[in-house]
């Protein structure tokens, strides 16, 4: 029976370059602006589900999902606030839309997901139904608009239709403008 040993390397005659030699030496294959950042466009945006209607965002707000994270309820507000949760040392309020879009809540646990929208302090997130996707706009077309909740369509700013399923384009500040001026009249 042969052993294979293991024979130390025995340098060759060769002249090896520097560190800084060969660094100098590098050539990059690639632009890396080209792969830094994806170009999705100005007619992209950011689709998402709560119960059968689909929200649209833009597709530059930065965006992701939030699993396995603890929300945390608080007492004596709306309905469509499920609560806080923690997000790198950020406190994020967490909006359940589909107590405004649906009186049926039974949404399956298992397709639900948190998405956080924005960052730092302005962040905010969504519970939505499976995982968000890229959608074309220019591939949508305009649709008249569904029925909403008053609250809901103030903050609908274009209507689209995909096959058969309705999206809206919405505005973050919009909306957050109509659920606070709800809250206060709820409260009034």
């Amino acid at each position: 029976m042969e052993i294979d040993r293991f024979e130390p390397h025995k340098p060759d005659n060769a002249v090896k370059p520097s560190p800084l030699q060969a660094l100098d030496s590098f050539q990059a294959t690639e632009d890396p602006k080209a792969i830094t950042t994806p170009d999705i466009g100005t007619e992209s945006a950011l689709g998402f589900k709560v119960g059968t209607l689909g929200l649209l965002l833009d597709a530059s707000i930065f965006c992701e999902i939030v699993d396995q994270a603890k929300v945390s309820p608080l007492p004596n507000v709306q309905p469509w606030l499920s609560g806080v949760l923690n997000l790198r040392g950020n406190i994020v309020p967490v909006v359940d839309l589909h107590s405004l879009v649906e009186q049926d809540k039974t949404s399956n646990a298992k397709t639900r997901h948190l998405l956080a929208v924005d960052r730092g302090k302005k962040t905010v997130a969504f519970w939505i139904d499976g995982y968000p996707q890229i959608l074309n706009t220019a591939l949508l077309h305009a649709t008249t608009q569904p029925i909403l909740p008053d609250i809901l369509q103030q903050a609908v700013t274009h209507y689209r239709l995909q096959d058969t399923q309705i999206w809206l384009n919405i505005s973050l500040d919009k909306l957050f403008k109509s659920l606070t001026h709800h809250t206060v009249q709820a409260g009034a």
